[in-house]
């Protein structure tokens, strides 16, 4: 491992978005000037890094271990893998040298846990992935279908886009509650919604089943689960980026991909002040008075 300096730009004429004619510069110049509104979002998150450094036409990879080559300087959280069987060095990034540092190894996209590295088995979000279908209703409406649901739980959600079709609902929690139960609330607060709606959408994580309705995706609760960051680029052709929303523009003229790294910073930053973070007990409450037993294959999983 190497400490080196400051992290500086290399190849700043590489393409890494064709379609766009965007550079690396570009991606450096996007996560140096973000850095102020991305770092309070990420700031202790293990991260996941997709890198592309033959641009995002080719097949890129997703680094989660550090590599030998990274700065000492560069601060990391290591976590036991119970499915690699070994510790991973997972990035973190607290300061602007750290996504420099990022951009200039080509990391187009940040994946953060929802977890932060000082309590890294008690998760802090909660997250829904709104996945449209073929046939069912755009993500927007889908969106407030789910806010009304939360709302009746007394949970508020901010709202963002997924940098692709779909929406991320993320919902701050108090630090009180495992993995397994976090992920069964979520379920449970997805069908809840899905069954207001049974034409509309769905929880079943096959796409066989689905039938052409949009997925409320609560699977992304689980442990060593992620979440695209938000202000994170994506590998698009057109480099959109995961974007911050107000809930008065989720409407059904939403275009995600009006959202890039060109145009990102020219809008203000509706998640400056996101809701508080709430406990679930009453939530809970609420689900199973209504009929919705909070389960997750284990029978540990009910929040007391």
């Amino acid at each position: 491992m190497t400490d080196g300096s400051a992290p500086r730009l290399t190849s700043p004429r590489k393409v890494i978005w064709p379609a766009v004619g965007a550079t690396k510069a570009d991606l450096w110049r996007y996560l140096e000037s973000v850095a102020r509104r991305m770092l309070p979002q990420v700031s202790g998150r293990p991260l996941s890094l997709l890198r592309c450094p033959n641009g995002v036409e080719a097949e890129g990879f997703l680094q989660k271990n550090l590599p030998e080559a990274a700065p000492g300087w560069l601060p990391r959280h290591a976590q036991w893998t119970p499915t690699s069987r070994r510790t991973v060095a997972y990035a973190l990034a607290e300061k602007a040298d750290d996504l420099r540092w990022m951009a200039n190894q080509a990391a187009v996209e940040l994946h953060e846990m929802l977890v932060r590295a000082d309590r890294d088995d008690r998760p802090d979000l909660l997250v829904f992935d709104l996945d449209p279908g073929e046939q069912g209703p755009r993500a927007p409406q889908a969106a407030h279908w789910l806010r009304e649901v939360l709302d009746e739980l007394g949970l508020e959600a901010a709202i963002k886009t997924s940098g692709k079709r779909g929406l991320h609902l993320v919902v701050p929690i108090q630090r009180r509650y495992e993995f397994f139960q976090a992920r069964a609330f979520g379920l449970a607060a997805a069908r809840a919604c899905a069954d207001r709606h049974p034409d509309a959408l769905t929880v079943a994580m096959r796409k066989a089943d689905r039938n052409g309705r949009l997925l409320l995706d609560w699977s992304r609760n689980g442990a060593a689960q992620t979440m695209v960051a938000p202000w994170s680029p994506r590998a698009t052709p057109t480099a959109t980026v995961s974007m911050p929303l107000r809930w008065d523009e989720v409407a059904d003229n939403l275009d995600p991909s009006a959202f890039t790294i060109a145009s990102a910073l020219r809008r203000p930053d509706p998640w400056e002040h996101l809701p508080p973070a709430k406990r679930l007990e009453r939530a809970t409450a609420f689900l199973e008075r209504a009929g919705y037993e909070l389960a997750d294959a284990s029978p540990r999983s009910r929040v007391r």
